[in-house]
């Protein structure tokens, strides 16, 4: 039977004596800051790249869809909007279903600043993760899932 966490009476810790939780915490921010850097020379931050990679694949996805989607506050996904908005990146369309909501797309500027973008991040996530094997990879992804379960399953005990 494989060992987990809550089958040892120590929670597991890493030899810098942090715990598993505080290590996916720090790669995350270790991996936000290379993306900053990187997309920096585009203008964006990680959060516009994603959010226009969202829109990009969402086919008339709405401000709210890609709130959820991203896990931002209403203000929040306004700001960020406003920003890409003003730069000529994305659009906003009314609906032609439900004129209370606002549909969004990019802009011919904001395709072609994704298609560089996206290039740059592909190249960082090669320079940073070369090292890690595939089986890594997916055995993170199946636990990434399996967190996201939990979550869900706390969503709908609510």
């Amino acid at each position: 039977m494989p060992r987990t966490l809550r089958s040892l009476s120590q929670p597991s810790t890493s030899r810098s004596g942090r715990g598993f939780g505080y290590q996916v915490v720090r790669l995350a921010e270790l991996v936000m800051a290379h993306g900053e850097k990187a997309l920096a020379p585009l203008g964006l931050t990680p959060r516009a790249f994603e959010a226009m990679n969202c829109i990009a694949n969402g086919h008339g996805m709405s401000q709210q869809d890609l709130s959820r989607k991203l896990g931002l506050y209403a203000p929040q996904m306004v700001s960020l909007i406003d920003g890409l908005e003003q730069r000529g990146l994305v659009k906003r369309h009314i609906s032609p279903t439900d004129r209370r909501r606002h549909v969004l797309s990019l802009a011919p500027n904001g395709k072609e600043l994704l298609k560089s973008a996206t290039k740059i991040a592909e190249n960082l996530e090669l320079e940073l993760f070369s090292s890690v094997t595939v089986d890594d990879m997916a055995r993170f992804a199946e636990l990434i899932g399996r967190l996201e379960a939990l979550e869900k399953q706390d969503e709908v005990a609510e």
